[in-house]
């Protein structure tokens, strides 16, 4: 029982550690972002996905979906996107959508930068006949808005 117990606990163990460099990556990666003066190119986005890499050392990431936009906030209050990128190749929001953004985050006349992560995980499942199958392959997403530092408006001519 004291086998079952600890292989258990180590199979959490690995999720959660997968979890929290899941929050990393995209936290590091909105404020990587956020930091950029005036504009960036789909070649500074591409290279997102390997900071995301390296923070997940030395676990392997499995199904990396990464999606990096800009926010505009307007006078009113209207967020809307001004760009957006994925490592798919397709922009995954169409210019000019209304965006959802937390009530915290929502002020007039500034710039947000929204990324959203997601990375497969397959547990290792040391007892799949008492967990089941269905659960042997989750998705971790994480989402993070980030006020720009400098300035207000972040361009990206190429998304």
């Amino acid at each position: 029982m004291l086998i079952v117990i600890y292989l258990c606990a180590f199979e959490l163990m690995m999720g959660f550690s997968v979890a929290k460099k899941a929050t990393a990556a995209s936290s590091t990666i909105a404020d990587l972002v956020s930091r950029a003066e005036k504009s960036v190119s789909k070649n500074d986005l591409a290279g997102m996905v390997d900071v995301a890499d390296a923070i997940f050392v030395p676990y392997s990431v499995n199904n990396l979906s990464l999606k990096i936009t800009g926010v505009k906030v307007d006078a009113n209050k209207q967020a809307t996107v001004a760009w957006s990128w994925s490592n798919t190749g397709a922009a995954p929001y169409v210019v000019g959508a209304t965006v959802k953004v937390p009530d915290d985050m929502l002020i007039a006349s500034t710039f947000l930068v929204h990324s959203e992560l997601s990375v497969g995980h397959e547990l290792l499942l040391y007892l799949p006949a008492l967990s089941g199958q269905n659960i042997k392959n989750i998705t971790i997403p994480r989402e993070f808005f980030f006020r720009q530092r400098v300035g207000n408006n972040i361009t990206c001519n190429d998304c």
